[in-house]
């Protein structure tokens, strides 16, 4: 298998990132941690794994995560938040590939967890994400959140078997608060775009949010957490329009 380097970027991650380099290590040639500040055991937790640690001021998350790929050592490139870790299937499907890659890059399929349980419907799974790739002809796109890889042209996607497990929100009170510094973002991203504000974008774009995640993607199949989680992204969407609104371009 070439050389990979395994890339986190990382603030007061300490309660997660054990877990996720816990699960990768044994895949990779060189773990490198590009640390925002953490005031907490981050630092120490990842150089017990032997990390090479990167101290850089948050650029944001998109300019944060490809400042951390550029500085790799290896060009085959496994990025992962500390919050993820891989499952067994998962690295042993890494594993097989060899040690030739037939393809430039590998989605995976991540399974979100809320309040310690997976979450199937909703819009939630399968959340198909590239995470391994090679550098030389992948890289970040434009987008400042929800940051994803863009490939070059020719190059197709390989689906990679098992799952990304995500530990994203231990509980209703974390789930609302992410949203809520979120939805800010996502508001400055439509601005960047030229979106404007208005009254009928607040009163109703929640409303859709709330029908498609829990009625249309079937999260009521879920049970409490799915209602919850649908009402998250309907207050998301109502915030980020609201900031919108009173915030124009």
């Amino acid at each position: 298998m070439p050389p990979i380097s395994l890339v986190i970027i990382t603030l007061n991650a300490e309660a997660h990132l054990r877990k996720c380099l816990t699960s990768a290590c044994v895949l990779v040639a060189e773990i490198l941690i590009v640390d925002s500040g953490s005031t907490d055991q981050t630092i120490s937790i990842a150089e017990t794994f032997g990390a090479r640690v990167i101290q850089k001021s948050f650029l944001g998350f998109r300019d944060q995560k490809q400042f951390a790929v550029d500085q790799a050592a290896n060009d085959q490139i496994l990025v992962l938040d500390a919050d993820e870790s891989l499952s067994p299937e998962l690295a042993a499907a890494i594993q097989q590939l060899g040690d030739k890659w037939p393809d430039k890059a590998y989605m995976v399929n991540r399974l979100n967890h809320f309040n310690g349980k997976p979450i199937y419907h909703g819009g939630w799974y399968p959340d198909r994400i590239i995470r391994l790739f090679d550098r030389r002809s992948c890289g970040y796109g434009p987008a400042t959140i929800h940051e994803s890889i863009l490939v070059s042209t020719g190059i197709h996607p390989v689906q990679l078997s098992g799952h990304l497990h995500h530990d994203a929100y231990p509980d209703r009170t974390e789930l609302f608060a992410k949203q809520k510094r979120y939805s800010r973002l996502a508001a400055e991203e439509l601005k960047r775009k030229g979106i404007q504000g208005n009254w009928f974008r607040i009163l109703v774009k929640p409303t859709f949010r709330f029908l498609k995640e829990y009625v249309f993607q079937r999260g009521f199949l879920d049970g409490k957490l799915g209602f919850l989680i649908a009402q998250s992204s309907a207050r998301y969407v109502f915030w980020r329009e609201k900031e919108l609104f009173r915030n124009p371009a």
